[in-house]
């Protein structure tokens, strides 16, 4: 029995490589369980040696990283129209080559390319919303407004299936296209992980995590606030930041005088440091799902972060974390004030955590029920 072709198209900035980036690579890997081939095209550095790594196929494939056409730059739109062009036969060729049963892209771009490409030749198109679509087709009903939004919308008509890690990720897109029959290709899958259980031998030497994107978004800022605040009543607590962005300077210079602060960059494999850690934190301003979230369920760490995108379909606010309001510096420095202080619920929060991981988010499970029947749709 021939193995069923499936390529994963995924694209982000150099600076972004967190869960969303990995999740691919770990699909890839189970899919291979089920009799598929699965090669990811990517432009990433990151991805790239990151897939190489786990041994996953890969094709370093075009990109282009300016991705802001809003305001001004909307007068150059005909140069992105013929780098679409240009890429829409870039794939028509790479396609009737490969010739794979299913195409599976996750970014804006190769949205529109790779789905005129493979309709063409006959291919399933099964789109992966990794949070973007909400922000894509803002705004794109008005006339003037947002032409690369409106281009992506007209696409989507051509997909085949769209799949989106949260029920909130659903909502938000319903409310830029009420009624639209967009709507009914989208499908919910979870986000999940291959499961790895905390090393319980590790010594647990940081008292708070965060791994993420070094960007305003991701609510750094307030996290470092939130930490001043604490380390002056606990002189001894100490937080870890993992991850890299373009604002990691900025970051860096408004931790510089606050003792307990360790910036460790970018890991291509962080669930190490949470191995070592007692608490996680993200207070980003929005999330799709937030794989780094189910990654501290996973390795049984009670959680802080805010109540906002899909983090709620993780975390159950006083059962396995604690959810704060968004861009709330008290809210944020009381919450892991109250962790830090008690170890008991610390504990409980953990189990809890790595309960729902396992019923939810182990992603052997997801591939099995999920992935598997929907890519076998696209089977030729």
């Amino acid at each position: 029995m021939s193995k069923q072709k499936i390529l994963i198209i995924r694209n982000a900035a150099p600076y972004d490589f967190g869960g969303a980036e990995r999740m691919p690579v770990f699909i890839a890997r189970e899919l291979e369980r089920y009799n598929f081939e699965v090669t990811i095209l990517t432009r990433s550095k990151k991805l790239l040696a990151f897939a190489h790594e786990q041994n996953v196929k890969t094709i370093r494939t075009w990109w282009w990283a300016r991705q802001n056409w809003d305001s001004w730059r909307v007068l150059l739109f005909p140069i992105y129209l013929a780098w679409q062009v240009i890429l829409f036969i870039y794939y028509t060729f790479l396609f009737a080559r490969l010739r794979p049963s299913v195409v599976s892209p996750q970014s804006k771009d190769d949205y529109i390319a790779v789905t005129l490409a493979a309709r063409i030749l006959g291919i399933t198109v099964s789109w992966t919303d990794n949070g973007d679509l909400k922000f894509i087709w803002m705004n794109h009903e008005v006339w003037y407004k947002n032409p690369v939004g409106k281009l992506v919308y007209f696409t989507a008509h051509g997909a085949h299936s769209i799949i989106a890690p949260s029920n909130n990720e659903i909502r938000l897109v319903a409310a830029n296209i009420p009624s639209s029959p967009i709507l009914k290709k989208f499908t919910l899958i979870y986000n999940g992980l291959v499961d790895q259980p905390p090393n319980l031998k590790t010594k647990k030497s940081i008292d708070f995590i965060s791994t993420a994107r070094l960007v305003a978004d991701k609510g750094i800022r307030e996290l470092i606030e939130a930490f001043k605040q604490l380390v002056a009543e606990h002189p001894s607590a100490t937080l870890a930041i993992v991850g890299d962005g373009p604002e990691r300077d900025i970051f860096k210079k408004q931790a510089k005088n606050i003792p307990g602060i360790t910036f460790y960059g970018h890991q291509t494999n962080p669930l190490n440091f949470l191995d070592k850690s007692k608490i996680f934190v993200l207070p980003t301003y929005h999330e799709a799902f937030g794989v780094a979230v189910a990654e501290a369920c996973m390795k049984s760490l009670p959680v802080i972060a805010t109540d906002i995108g899909g983090i709620p379909e993780i975390i159950d606010n006083q059962k396995n974390g604690l959810l704060v309001p968004v861009k709330d510096t008290p809210s944020l420095y009381r919450a892991m004030n109250e962790l830090y202080n008690d170890s008991s619920r610390q504990k409980s929060f953990g189990q809890a955590g790595r309960k729902k991981f396992l019923t939810h988010f182990e992603l052997s499970i997801l591939v099995k029920d999920f992935y598997v029947p929907h890519y076998k749709k696209g089977r030729t």
